[in-house]
Parts: structure tokens; sequence; C-alpha cells
């Protein structure tokens, strides 16, 4: 079901797969939004009778909102068929599992017309709940993040990448011819590779601190990823383009130690998902791993750049910086037990 005929300048591409808990909440933040010039695209793939009723009541009852059920299972199929049936000048795509703080697209809208903008990123925050249903919270706050001339290229890239808001594709405003050139270069939308590609075509790229969007921190995988330091050498690919096509000098280093320590965390991660999560894989598998973790070229390259810079890095650099496996595993163990006791990790 897709209405024609209205010019939204706004297109918000609602993604629900499955049986999500928490969509209504996501739509109606949406909703919620006091914008008129809005058109809400649901694409709906796999879900729950009761969920897609729910939706199907929702849409029947709000002219702005088009309901678009998906059925097939290619990776990012559901953004695809939301785009198709977007009319929106601006494009904003989200998961079920999040959602929008009051204004807070009227916010990052206002910033598309002040500054001329193409990406608009919101400040976001990554929630999780504990066993008590507390909310615990983790603000990437965009304040400080603007591209639009080569001299604030240093200062706002590297706070987009230092706060990891680089890796944000949900929730961000984007130009809509811009959202379709990097939707059709084939990369996953949400990745670095999508932000990237985004942030060398724009010719203007700003955060908008006055708007909050709220993600979900969906607990450590269980099982081990196979792929996910295939994927960090891919987003750490993707980062190193952007260095070069933005030429920054190399007399300014503050971008390339973002970068640095953006690989240094995540790859931190990978060793963590390697020997802390239950799998299948033996020993020597693991330790292979952790070998080709340690001695790739792009972690030699991080260990060289943060040698002078280890603040904050704690124990655990010093012993991927040597590419000693046997230290690696003893301190990655060690700071797992301090955060189970809850104290200060190392």
């Amino acid at each position: 079901m897709v209405r024609r005929g209205s010019h939204p300048r706004l297109s918000v591409i609602l993604i629900v797969e499955g049986s999500p808990s928490h969509s209504m909440r996501a739509l109606e933040s949406i909703q919620n939004q006091d914008l008129y010039y809005i058109q809400i695209v649901i694409a709906c793939r796999n879900a729950a009778p009761g969920v897609r009723h729910s939706l199907e009541v929702a849409a029947d009852r709000d002219i702005h909102i088009d309901l678009v059920d998906v059925d097939e299972t290619a990776q990012d199929a559901c953004l695809l068929a939301g785009f198709a049936a977007s009319r929106g000048s601006y494009i904003v795509a989200m998961g079920a599992e999040e959602w929008f703080a009051p204004h807070a697209l009227a916010e990052m809208l206002k910033i598309t017309c002040e500054a001329s903008a193409d990406v608009v990123f919101p400040s976001v925050s990554l929630d999780r709940y504990d066993a008590h249903r507390e909310r615990h919270s983790r603000i990437l706050n965009a304040v400080s993040v603007a591209v639009d001339n080569r001299e604030a290229v240093v200062d706002g890239l590297s706070e987009l990448i230092a706060d990891g808001l680089v890796c944000q594709t949900s929730g961000v405003m984007y130009e809509r011819g811009l959202f379709d050139a990097c939707m059709h270069q084939g990369v996953p939308f949400r990745s670095v590779s999508f932000s990237a590609a985004a942030i060398m075509r724009a010719r203007c790229v700003c955060g908008c601190s006055g708007a909050r969007f709220h993600s979900d921190m969906q607990p450590a995988a269980a099982v081990f990823d196979p792929s996910m330091f295939a994927r960090l050498s891919d987003d750490a690919k993707a980062l190193d383009d952007v260095l070069e096509s933005f030429a920054v000098e190399a007399g300014d280093d503050r971008l390339v130690r973002a970068c640095h320590r953006f690989y240094y965390a995540h790859l931190v991660a990978c060793i963590e998902n390697l020997y802390l999560t239950p799998h299948a894989v033996s020993s020597f598998e693991r330790r292979a791993r952790l070998h080709d973790m340690l001695e790739a070229p792009r972690t030699r390259r991080m260990a060289a750049g943060l040698k002078g810079d280890r603040r904050g890095l704690g124990l655990l650099f010093g012993a991927i910086a040597n590419a000693r496996p046997a230290r690696c595993v003893m301190y990655m163990h060690l700071g797992a037990f301090f955060n189970r006791a809850g104290a200060k990790t190392l």
C-alpha cells in the first residue's frame, strides 16, 4: 500500500523484520515529531501476524504512512524496497529497535537549511538494560562534527571517528541523491564503508547535538563470529580511503591517530569475541586466528602509530604492540574478571 501524490520533504524508512518487541515505539517516535511534510515508509518482512496487524492499523489511520511488504531475502532488501517507495528530498533509515527523541528530526532538518548539509548526524544514545531493567547509556555527541571545508576536516572528522559516530548509519539524515549513490555502491548499509562513501561524496557534513537518536545495544554475541576481524579490516580500509580522499596534510596526524584508536578499540573487541564466547573451534584455530590479527599489516601500523600516545589504552596495548599472544590472552581474561567484579578495567 503506497500513497502517491504528496511531496514530503523527509522520508523515514522504518525496517521491521521478524517480531521486534518495540516496533510501535519506533513508529510512534516518528509520528510524534510534529512534522507535516514527512513520509513514513514501513518496510516489513517476515513479521509476526500481531506485529503486521498493528502496523497495518497504524497505516490506515495515518496518511503519512506507507506500508510495504518485502518478500526478497537479499541483504538490505527492506531498505531498497523502502527507498523505492520513498519520495522525500532527505532520507533517514532506522530499525524497529531504535527511536527518536521529540523534535529530533525538526532539528536535523533545520541544520540542512542553515548549513546546506548533505549528511546530518544526530547525537546517539546507545542504550542497554541490566537485569533490573535499569537503562545504561553511552552517548555519542555530535556537537563537534562539521566537515564543510578543508580547514574543518581534521577537527570534524577526527571527532566523528574518535567518538564512534562514523559507525552510525541508522538515524542519520542523507540528501536523497547522495543516499541513492551510496546504496548502489554495493556496500552494506550498517557499515563504516557506507558512512565513508557518504562523507567522501558530501559537500557538507554536520552534527546536530540537539537531536537525540536512541539505539538498543544488543548483548555481545553468544557465539564466535568468524567474520568479525574481516569486517574490521574492511572498515579500516574505508577510513584509510577517507583520509586519502581529503589529502590530510602529513604534519597534522590527529586524524590518523583517531583512525588508529578506532582500529585498536575494535581489535580488542575481536580478541574478546575470539576468546570469551563459546564456540566450536579448536584451541589451535584460536591461536592461529589471534596470530593473524596481531601480525596483520594494519595492526602493525596501528601499534607503531600509537606507541607514543598510549594514554587510556591499558595494558593490553603493550601485548598487542609487541605481538605477544599469551600476554594478550592473560590481560584480556584479567580485564574480563575485573569487569565482572565491578572494578575498573585495566
